[in-house]
């Protein structure tokens, strides 16, 4: 390899083999490539030592631990939108699209292959990362922006093509019916929040839902409800307008067929759900969840299966940054402050017997910029010391949370919203755990992996201090009798403190300026590019999950899925259909399996399923479909055939070793 990442090839290169071949007379100098490397490599390898866990390895640059991984919370914004298009595109987009093709539907490759390459094309090394310059940031988010809105209509297109063959029986001239959908491929329970928009000729000032096939009416707790006129568009016609009582509801929907879906009824009459889940002065409590709101916003937290409480959970810690997009470095005059020190401003939003929320919002004033202080920046951005501090001069940092619960929920939700005016500096949420753990584990590509919070004489990173670590969904502490589990949707970065609070520290941002190492050893600074410092507004969603036993214990991967893949109503009116009200496409088995996709086979023949065992023992697995297997085999992650599955009785049988990764084709009867 000639250059580096930037540079083009050297044309010197052929004059240079050439010259080897001249003072190297005995040997044989050849231009090859890398598959031809790799082949001879294989070819003649014996006794190669196997290597097993995390190959993460730092080294020590300028007397620090490092592994250049605070990449991960370079732009953070990036980060998500990435997560939000790769969660859309593959738990969404691709698998109703192939619900659509087994029903007779074209198969939108065009499209999915467009978002694929607009995704793939923002994950160059210095793109994602988010260590280039600002406009590669432009550039990656409207392309990430075009993924997310490919995959939503192609989603879309999908329902619309299961609904529309969906038999829903008119028993009034304007029924009104509610398809619950499930990407998912286990079965569902949980509160659902609905948007429906309902005609005013309809009769439902009062309403409930009853299950198409059913007797059992369920009653909802009505959120809001306002006039609104709808937009109806038709392909073929002009535009036209339903005038309609727009009502936001909540509802418990019941066994969600595993990739599939459950019809409702709205039938007139009955009264909305009364009573709320507030326990007492800003205090909500669920089957499994006790939660109590803190004067200065903290939540302690009582998980009643173990009776373990966790307090101080949820506050906000700021630091100073003195690095750059690759290091964290803390300024040598660092000031950390924290959301304890404030009251909040706490207030109830909604409280009903299947779901209640409080709003929190966090008040704090921190400094506004750096100060070199007299340093040398070169120096600092080097990481061998500085005379950086944080400016004395201050801007307002408020924090507003949702906190929700809803009714038989295991795991409390929370949605942040800010927006940050202050540069260099680093942002996070801490929750203490206090659990006398010594190692964490959180979600990686294809696996969960087991870290060290106490680094030992044996450790890579034994001496090092305020080490973070990639996520990708949920990191997790536990005592072995009892954990916490944080969930996300797109942050990335993780620490848990060596302290007796075993806190997991969550990096929401992470503001820097722009200085670039085009020439080694050298900084060029960018104070002009903004976007690096994350200015504006911030979303960031997360789940609290505390549970018994270890993550796989406390089946963390279940609530994992519960968030990231959610339930999808769809409102729909009566029509004709060859599909039942509710049905199960396709459906996976034991739950200890994790999905990563479901699309059509690339031959054309098939709807290709991969899942991935992160346990420590090996699982059969078994796959039915709604209609019957012809036939099943396994592929390699190239889509090769790799050998036979026995189907028997309507059901294929597979075998996922700890730690594997299982691609499978199955051929169901369209």
């Amino acid at each position: 390899m000639m250059g580096h990442d930037s540079s083009v090839a050297d044309l010197d290169e052929v004059r240079i083999l050439e010259d080897a071949r001249k003072v190297l007379a005995d040997d044989h100098v050849i231009h090859s490539t890398l598959p031809d490397l790799v082949a001879k490599v294989k070819a003649r390898a014996r006794n190669l030592v196997i290597l097993r866990g995390e190959r993460r390895v730092p080294k020590m640059m300028n007397g620090r631990l490092h592994l250049y991984s605070d990449v991960l919370s370079s732009r953070t914004r990036v980060k998500r939108l990435n997560a939000l298009a790769e969660s859309g595109l593959q738990r969404r987009a691709e698998p109703y699209a192939a619900l659509a093709w087994l029903l007779g539907a074209e198969y939108p490759s065009s499209l999915l292959d467009l978002a694929w390459k607009s995704m793939l094309q923002s994950h160059a090394h210095d793109s994602i990362a988010g260590s280039g310059v600002d406009e590669i940031e432009r550039d990656v988010t409207y392309r990430l922006r075009q993924t997310i809105n490919i995959s939503q209509g192609v989603a879309r297109r999908g329902m619309e093509a299961v609904q529309r063959r969906i038999q829903t029986i008119a028993k009034a001239p304007e029924d009104v019916f509610l398809t619950v959908f499930n990407a998912s491929l286990v079965a569902r329970s949980e509160v659902l929040t609905v948007v429906a928009d309902l005609p005013r000729t309809s009769g439902l000032a009062k309403f409930q839902l009853v299950e198409e096939g059913g007797k059992e009416t369920l009653p909802v707790q009505v959120s809001t409800r306002r006039p609104h006129n709808a937009v109806i568009n038709h392909a073929g016609d002009a535009p036209t307008m339903m005038e309609c009582e727009r009502v936001k509801f909540h509802f418990e929907a019941r066994s969600i067929p595993g990739l599939g879906y459950n019809v409702y009824r709205f039938v007139p009459g009955g009264d909305f759900l009364r009573g709320g889940l507030v326990s007492g002065r800003n205090a909500m409590e669920n089957e499994h969840l006790a939660v109590t709101i803190n004067s200065n916003g903290s939540l302690s937290l009582v998980h009643k299966e173990t009776n373990r409480r966790y307090d101080d959970l949820h506050y906000f810690e700021d630091g100073g940054e003195a690095g750059h997009a690759w290091m964290h470095i803390e300024p040598a005059e660092d000031l950390i402050l924290t959301s304890l020190g404030t009251p909040a401003l706490i207030g109830l939003e909604e409280n009903g017997p299947l779901l209640a929320r409080y709003r929190v919002e966090y008040r704090m004033e921190i400094p506004a910029a750096p100060d070199e202080n007299g340093g040398d920046p070169w120096q600092r951005l080097d990481g061998s010391g500085s005379a950086c501090r944080r400016s004395r001069e201050t801007v307002p940092l408020t924090i507003v949370s949702h906190i929700t619960l809803r009714k038989g929920a295991r795991a409390l939700e929370v949605t942040t919203r800010l927006e940050n005016r202050a540069e260099n500096h680093r942002l996070r949420v801490v929750l203490p755990t206090r659990l006398k753990a010594r190692v964490c584990h959180a979600e990686s590509a294809f696996d969960v992996v087991e870290r060290e919070i106490i680094y030992g004489p044996g450790s890579p990173w034994h001496g090092g201090v305020n080490a973070t670590f990639p996520m990708q969904r949920f990191v997790d502490v536990s005592d072995g009798k009892a954990g916490l589990a944080f969930i996300s949707d797109g942050l990335r970065e993780y620490q848990v403190t060596q302290d007796a609070d075993r806190a997991i520290a969550i990096t929401l941002l992470r503001a820097f300026q722009v200085s670039l190492t085009t020439v080694s050893k050298r900084w060029e600074p960018h104070p002009e590019m903004k976007l690096s410092q994350s200015p504006g507004e911030h979303e960031f969603r997360y789940w609290i999950y505390p549970h018994a036993g270890n993550w796989e214990k406390g089946g963390v991967f279940t609530e994992v899925e519960r968030f990231t893949v959610g339930l999808e109503p769809a409102q729909a009116g009566a029509h004709a259909g060859d599909l039942p009200t509710r049905l199960s496409f396709l459906s996976v088995e034991p739950s200890q399996l994790v999905v990563t996709a479901l699309k059509r086979s690339e031959d054309g023949k098939g709807v290709l399923l991969r899942v991935f065992n992160p346990g420590s023992k090996a699982v059969t697995g078994k796959v039915r479909a709604y209609r019957p297997l012809r036939s099943a085999c396994y592929l390699t992650l190239e889509e090769k055939e790799s050998g036979p599955i026995k189907v028997q009785g309507g059901q294929a049988t597979f075998k996922a070793g700890p730690k594997q990764i299982v691609t499978l084709k199955l051929v169901v009867e369209r």
